[in-house]
């Protein structure tokens, strides 16, 4: 079994900068993860900060953010953050000398060719065709589905992927959907994205970003109750869109 892993949030602020007119705020939080939890919000809302903060990408100027675990080791734990844009580190190098410093570098994970072998089959990429290419060779959907499949591999111990349906066509994102299901049974995983069609089908509970503030964390059944947090974060409009859609009542023009 997996020990817990828990984050606790204290008075958290990030800005860009000191004239940024933007500042991410989250006051008290804690959340034992479980599974998948989604990041929700417009463009704008601060998620990609929020997910460079829990991956220790970048540090709060104010407040604190701890992990913690059930066994209290004091071992920090192993998180992997999957960017919107892998092209901006997958670009220039080819796709086997990429593999192999990961390999490389993680001498600790075992099997982890074999894991990635396994996870690039499953988004239906042809390691073969790949190897010899750099990323300026390859589409933007192949990017997003290497750039998973190597992020899937590492198992870690809390597995960020920041707007994985980026460039992703509808074949794609069933894959996603799919390899996710699985990933999720005993992995922990942070799902960041506007997308909230992908978060509803994939995530058991949500948080939910505006303008930089947390303004809702807990599950489905709750939001539901919590009718001014959809209509804030545009939820309702696309409830409303899914229904015209199902129903039959919307004709493209």
């Amino acid at each position: 079994m997996r020990p817990e892993l828990t984050v606790n949030i204290s008075d958290l602020e990030y800005r860009f900068n000191d004239e940024s007119a933007f500042t991410l705020r989250v006051g008290r939080l804690s959340h034992q993860f479980d599974g998948a939890l989604g990041l929700y919000g417009l463009s704008g809302s601060g998620k990609t900060s929020f997910s460079r903060l829990l991956a220790g990408l970048i540090k709060p100027q104010k407040g604190s953010l701890r992990f913690s675990s059930g066994t209290d080791s004091g071992i920090s734990p192993r998180i992997i953050y999957s960017p919107q844009f892998p092209e901006k580190i997958l670009l220039g190098v080819r796709v086997r000398d990429t593999i192999q410093q990961i390999i490389d570098q993680n001498p600790a994970i075992q099997n982890l060719q074999e894991a990635i072998d396994n996870y690039l089959e499953a988004f239906l990429l042809d390691y073969d065709k790949i190897q010899a290419k750099s990323g300026y060779e390859l589409s933007g959907g192949e990017l997003r589905r290497l750039a998973l499949a190597l992020s899937f591999a590492m198992s870690p111990d809390l597995l960020i992927l920041d707007e994985p349906t980026i460039s992703m066509g509808y074949r794609g994102r069933k894959q996603l959907d799919s390899i996710l299901e699985k990933f999720q049974e005993q992995h922990r995983i942070l799902i960041v994205s506007h997308d909230f069609a992908l978060i509803r089908n994939v995530c058991s509970r949500c948080w939910i970003l505006h303008k930089g503030n947390l303004i809702f964390e807990g599950s489905w059944d709750e939001l539901e109750s919590r009718q001014k947090i959809k209509d804030i974060a545009g939820i309702s409009t696309f409830e409303r869109f899914s229904q015209q859609i199902k129903s039959k009542e919307f004709i493209p023009k």
